[in-house]
């Protein structure tokens, strides 16, 4: 059996962060679900343009390989907002699923996992070991995105970051299909205010916690 770590919470909320630090401080395998759509958004731009259908993107995720990701390229304003737009799709978001799940399988003989994304402790995996949802104030995710752009030389005002980050936690909510909430047994960390080893600090207590309560089990 494999401890799992499901971390889910909205764009520059601090979930990618606090997971990959998580996985590196227990030596847990870890894997970034945006990931998928940040590429899949790439890819279907890069052959249709940004007015793609949903068909378009349908069809990029039947044959997406995680594999074939850049880590560079995925990391701008225009992926951040058609992302988003093609995880709204339905059936998108049904292929997605199968390799989200897949990489419990794949890792199944690892110790534990730390996966993050905005459906993982609701939908890809209900009966995570520990789950977690991270929040933070508007203000303060777009100062982090803002930020974080400027570090990387991408041109988009403290506004424009601003407008994204509302528009993306609309969609984020309201989409059909795996909205963004909270799983009813998550623990809640609003990370306003809280710089990332406080964070770590208080997330590691809770995976100690839960981590001696499994073993406990096994």
């Amino acid at each position: 059996m494999t401890f799992i770590i499901a971390i889910d919470g909205g764009a520059g909320s601090g979930k990618g962060t606090i997971a990959r630090g998580i996985s590196k401080k227990f030596n847990f395998s870890y894997f970034d679900t945006g990931i998928i759509y940040r590429g899949l958004a790439l890819k279907t731009i890069s052959k249709y343009g940004e007015d793609f259908t949903d068909l378009n993107a349908v069809s990029e995720a039947n044959i997406f390989d995680i594999n074939s990701v850049n880590e560079s390229e995925i990391r701008n304003p225009i992926i951040d907002k058609y992302s988003s737009i093609i995880a709204s799709i339905p059936d998108v978001r049904k292929i997605v699923v199968s390799i989200q799940r897949n990489f419990r399988e794949q890792s199944k003989h690892h110790r534990g996992i730390v996966v993050d994304g905005r459906d993982i402790g609701t939908i890809i995996f209900p009966n995570a070991n520990l789950k977690l949802f991270i929040s933070a104030s508007l203000e303060e995710r777009a100062k982090r995105r803002f930020s974080y752009f400027l570090e990387k030389n991408q041109k988009i005002s403290y506004n424009d970051v601003i407008k994204q980050l509302q528009k993306r936690d609309q969609r984020d909510k309201e989409r059909s299909v795996a909205p963004l909430v909270a799983a009813k047994d998550a623990h809640l960390i609003d990370t306003t205010g809280i710089n990332i080893e406080d964070t770590l600090d208080i997330v590691s207590s809770l995976v100690i916690k839960k981590f001696d309560d499994y073993c406990d089990i096994l």
